[in-house]
C-alpha cells in the first residue's frame, strides 16, 4: 500500500512520488514507470544502483545524465564526490530536493546533457548515464556513436557507465549496445543479474583499460532487495569485445 505524495507534469509524462505505509520508502514515477526507490535511511533500494556506486568507486568527480529522484547523487555525494546532475526535465530537481533530500552539494542543471557535453572544457572521473524508460535507453542516449562521444569528451581516461532496462523474454537490448561500443574499439562490459526482480543491465566502458573486476563489497550493509541481484550479477561481453576475466569479489561477509 502506498499514498501519494505529490503529482507533477513532467517532460516525459505525469510524474507521482509515492509513500510505501509499511516503511516509509519513497518511489519516483514516471508514467507509471518507477525511477527510483529510495529507503527512509536515503539508500537506493535498487541494485543496480548500488552496481554503477561501486563500478564508480575511484572517481571523485562525477557527471550524471538522468536525475531522478538523486537517490544514486546522493549516494556518491555522501561519500565525498563532487556530483553534477544534468536532467532536461524542469520538474525534476525540485521533486529530489523536495521529496528525496538531495544532498546539498549536488550540483544540479536544468539543461540539454549532449549540449552540455559539448560546451564543456573539463572532464570528469566518470559519467553515469540513467535515462530510461520501461523500454530502455531514451534517445539520443540508444544510440552507440552517441554514447561513445560522451564517453571520449566527457571521461576519456575514465569510466563510462550506462544502466539499461532489459525487458523479460527479450533479446538483451544491452548486448546489442555493448557488442556496437566493442565494434568501435572500447572496453567493455556488460554486467547482468541472473537473479531477483529487477531487469536493470550495466554497462561498464572505458577507451582502454579493464571493464570487468567489479568488486561487490560490503553486502551485509546493502538493503536486503538489492542483495540479490548484486550476488548474482555476472560479466558478459560480445565477441567482438575483450573476454571478460572472472569477477573479483571481497568483503562479502
Amino acid at each position: 500500500m502506498t499514498r501519494e505524495l505529490t503529482r507533477r507534469d513532467g517532460l516525459f509524462g505525469p510524474i507521482r512520488v509515492l509513500e510505501r505505509k509499511s516503511d516509509g520508502a519513497r518511489l519516483y514515477c514516471i508514467n507509471g514507470s518507477i525511477q527510483t526507490l529510495m529507503l527512509p535511511e536515503g539508500v537506493s533500494a535498487f541494485g543496480y544502483v548500488h552496481a554503477a556506486k561501486l563500478l564508480a568507486a575511484n572517481a571523485n568527480n562525477l557527471l550524471m545524465i538522468g536525475g531522478g529522484g538523486g537517490s544514486l547523487a546522493t549516494m556518491l555525494a555522501r561519500r565525498g564526490a563532487r556530483v553534477t546532475v544534468l536532467d532536461i526535465d524542469p520538474a525534476a530537481e525540485a521533486i529530489a530536493r523536495d521529496y528525496f533530500d538531495l544532498h546539498e552539494s549536488v550540483r544540479w542543471l536544468t539543461t540539454d546533457p549532449i549540449v552540455f557535453i559539448e560546451n564543456c572544457s573539463s572532464t570528469f572521473d566518470a559519467v553515469i548515464i540513467d535515462a530510461c524508460d520501461s523500454e530502455g535507453l531514451v534517445s539520443p542516449f540508444n544510440q552507440p556513436e552517441i554514447v561513445a562521444n560522451i564517453l571520449s569528451k566527457a571521461c576519456p581516461h575514465g569510466s563510462l557507465i550506462v544502466n539499461v532496462v532489459a525487458e523479460d523474454g527479450a533479446p538483451s537490448w544491452g548486448g546489442w549496445m555493448a557488442a556496437k561500443l566493442a565494434s568501435l574499439g572500447l572496453s567493455v562490459c556488460l554486467y547482468r543479474s541472473e537473479e531477483g526482480w529487477e531487469g536493470n543491465e550495466i554497462l561498464h566502458v572505458r577507451v582502454d583499460g579493464p571493464t570487468d573486476q567489479l568488486a561487490i563489497t560490503d553486502l551485509d550493509q546493502r538493503p536486503p532487495e538489492a542483495r540479490t541481484y548484486l550476488m548474482s550479477l555476472r560479466p558478459h561481453v560480445s565477441a567482438q569485445g575483450r573476454p571478460a576475466q572472472k569477477r573479483k569479489r571481497d568483503g562479502e561477509g
